[in-house]
């Protein structure tokens, strides 16, 4: 039996994720939207994002020397950010130009207002179907509202966790 993209989407979208944007040191900036983030590893510390193939940053990716990336974890007033990050608006200005950012080890802008931050350098990456899983080694990593909430994505749509302490 195989299954639909659809279908299989359709099943994903039951699973809330966070939101990020993960930026990349690349002339010019470049940053997209990413729910496929994961802990790999504690020691050593490593994450991994997953790269749609049919998307600039794949392309970026595949054809300049990127050598690191940030996962920008978003704040719940960062839906902006998401939604112009996946194409889903246009912020009419470039946020690397009004969003106050920093730069660490990678050299990818880091949001200064996102919840939290990993810094990593690009340590492996493996084709899988139409993605290609990039493995960071995290170089750097902060809590940068430590009061915030995250923004969430659950069904097609934007929201947030409340902690319950």
């Amino acid at each position: 039996m195989s299954v639909e993209p659809s279908q299989l989407r359709q099943v994903m979208g039951e699973f809330a994720t966070g939101a990020t944007v993960v930026t990349f040191p690349s002339d010019p900036l470049h940053g997209l939207t990413v729910n496929a983030l994961s802990s790999l590893s504690l020691d050593p510390p490593l994450v991994l994002i997953c790269i749609d193939h049919g998307t600039t940053t794949y392309d970026l990716l595949t054809r300049d020397t990127i050598d690191g990336y940030c996962v920008n974890i978003l704040d719940e007033d960062q839906r902006d950010l998401g939604e112009h990050f996946a194409g889903m608006n246009d912020l009419g200005e470039n946020p690397f130009e009004t969003e106050r950012t920093r730069t660490e080890v990678s050299g990818a802008p880091i949001f200064e207002d996102s919840l939290a931050y990993l810094d990593c350098s690009l340590r492996s990456a493996y084709d899988e179907g139409d993605h290609t899983i990039y493995v960071g080694a995290v170089e750097s990593t902060h809590v940068l509202q430590p009061d915030g909430a995250p923004l969430a994505f659950y069904q097609g749509n934007w929201g947030t966790v409340r902690s319950n302490a």
